[in-house]
């Protein structure tokens, strides 16, 4: 089973294998709206509201953790 985790506000969504993810914090470092941080080694986007839609997250993840990201 995937353990999933889901960050969402009005049009934005990113959702986060946390199975894959292995806290090595590209998308906190490349993020240019200060989106991420890891929690307790992985990654939590509590601040989604802040998303600029660039996908730099998606592209910076080594493990493909970041399963989907939409911002319409």
């Amino acid at each position: 089973m995937v353990n999933v985790k889901r960050w969402e506000d009005d049009d934005k969504w990113v959702e986060v294998d946390l199975d894959r993810c292995v806290g090595a914090s590209r998308c906190v470092s490349v993020c240019p709206a200060e989106v991420y941080s890891l929690v307790n080694g992985k990654v939590a986007a509590e601040d989604i509201i802040e998303c600029i839609e660039c996908l730099a997250c998606q592209d910076a993840c080594p493990t493909n953790a970041i399963l989907k990201h939409f911002a319409w």
